[in-house]
């Protein structure tokens, strides 16, 4: 996306875009793990694995992704689908004032001994 503003212009990469989605996904209630395992340095460094595997389209303003994801075991999949592609538009959204058209959700599997931390208690 680039944007003329009087003092110049604004890019924001696809990179960009897909590591919000990252974050913003994995930040939903029953998502294991965003994206696919790999040992990247970003990892390394985070914790975080960040826009691995997320595709981002973008055209002009309008922005269409594509996130795999791994859900927790003994959740129901077309709730936390849902709350990924809501949390996922909203986030970019308010962060780049990009129009997100598309958020599509592939669960690529279940992660099991993946609990939630309220159940570690």
């Amino acid at each position: 996306m680039k944007e003329e503003l009087s003092y110049g212009t604004v890019n924001i990469s696809k990179g960009v875009i897909s590591v919000i989605a990252g974050i913003a996904a994995q930040e939903v209630e029953g998502v294991a793990q965003v994206g696919e395992p790999s040992s990247s340095f970003m990892k390394l460094v985070s914790g975080i694995p960040l826009g691995r595997g997320i595709k981002i389209d973008l055209y002009e303003k309008d922005v269409y992704i594509l996130i795999p994801i791994y859900v927790k075991q003994n959740v129901f999949f077309p709730e936390v689908a849902r709350e990924v592609q809501s949390h996922v538009k909203e986030v970019i959204e308010s962060m780049t004032g990009l129009n997100v058209r598309e958020v599509n959700v592939i669960i690529k599997g279940v992660l099991i001994g993946k609990k939630d931390k309220e159940e570690k208690k």
